[in-house]
């Protein structure tokens, strides 16, 4: 009898967990709370537009994860990356001629990820159930679905800790882990705005981030398309604040630190990832109990890049893998 895991969350850990879990010959279920998968391999639309409003590049450092980059990129969903600077990213910087995104949009990184699961959007869980040594999972919309051998919870350390709250010390554990959040603002204009450069890093303590989405390849449309993430302080202190007001403020300020005489976008638009950024991480590749055959992964218990996730949510699969054999 082939046995059946749960995976919570489809970004990067998540689909990466799924993936090698579903190779060792499980059967995979996976649940995402949002109506798209990927996690903050995020893409979106404005009008015919598309912006990476999420990650804006990866950096492969480790054997496993380039191996993995390469894939992407020969399978046509992924390609590199120059922009015109030489700033240091949000995703930890290394030489820009490594910068890869994801084609048409970072959101393709994780497609190769999704072969033969099933995985479900708009899922919210509310509650994990042991019963009977499985694992029972309750909906926000009280559903449930099981019984599950073992459960990898991929989300934001937050949201894990509330699932998690009662197996072992995990609760405990989690805590050690710190996330701010981030407002992006995505915005677009007919003609160029910017300066010469593509990317501009830490402008001021309000903008952390500011890149021309339109050079990255494969991006279509006309005119111009800029991203721009705020600072975890600054966006903390706004976290309740209006998006459209959110939207007016980074842009005049990002307009007065570029310099830029007052111009009008013809759109734009501000969205909140409220567990954006790992201040302080776990320190450990993920958790998990031999016990309860339930785990967690996520790039907060390593570090904050995208790469991370993947090593997190490997390594979790390879436990959970080892624990049911």
């Amino acid at each position: 009898m082939t046995l059946k895991v749960a995976v919570i969350g489809a970004g990067l850990a998540g689909l990466s967990c799924a993936r090698d879990l579903r190779r060792a010959g499980f059967f995979v279920e996976v649940f995402e709370q949002e109506r798209v998968i990927g996690g903050r391999l995020a893409t979106a639309r404005l009008g015919t537009d598309s912006f990476d409003y999420g990650a804006q590049y990866l950096t492969g450092r480790s054997a496993k994860f380039r191996n993995f980059l390469d894939e992407v990129s020969d399978l046509g969903y992924a390609a590199r990356w120059t922009p015109r600077s030489q700033v240091s990213g949000p995703e930890g910087g290394g030489q820009m001629n490594s910068w890869i995104v994801g084609t048409p949009g970072m959101a393709s990184i994780v497609r190769p990820l999704t072969e033969s699961l099933r995985i479900q959007t708009s899922r919210r869980v509310h509650t994990l159930e042991r019963v009977d040594k499985s694992w029972k999972i309750w909906f926000e919309d009280e559903t449930s679905v099981g019984p599950f051998a073992a459960v990898a919870v991929c989300v934001p350390a937050p949201e894990a800790r509330l699932l998690l709250g009662r197996v072992g010390d995990m609760t405990q554990i989690m805590g050690r882990v710190r996330m701010a959040p981030c407002w992006a603002l995505m915005i677009q204009f007919d003609e160029r705005v910017l300066p010469e450069q593509d990317v501009f890093s830490d402008m001021t303590e309000t903008i952390r981030w500011i890149a021309r989405n339109n050079t990255k390849p494969g991006r279509g449309g006309r005119g111009e398309t800029i991203v721009i993430h705020a600072s975890p302080t600054w966006s903390r202190q706004t976290e309740d604040v209006d998006p459209d007001a959110v939207a007016d403020e980074l842009w005049s300020e990002a307009s007065h630190a570029l310099g830029l005489p007052p111009v009008r976008p013809n759109r734009k638009s501000a969205y909140l990832w409220r567990h954006g950024l790992v201040e302080q991480s776990l320190g450990e590749t993920f958790i998990y109990s031999h016990e309860h055959c339930v785990g967690a992964a996520g790039d907060w218990c390593l570090g904050r890049l995208a790469e991370h996730a993947f090593e997190s949510g490997t390594g979790l699969a390879k436990s959970i893998i080892n624990s049911l054999e």
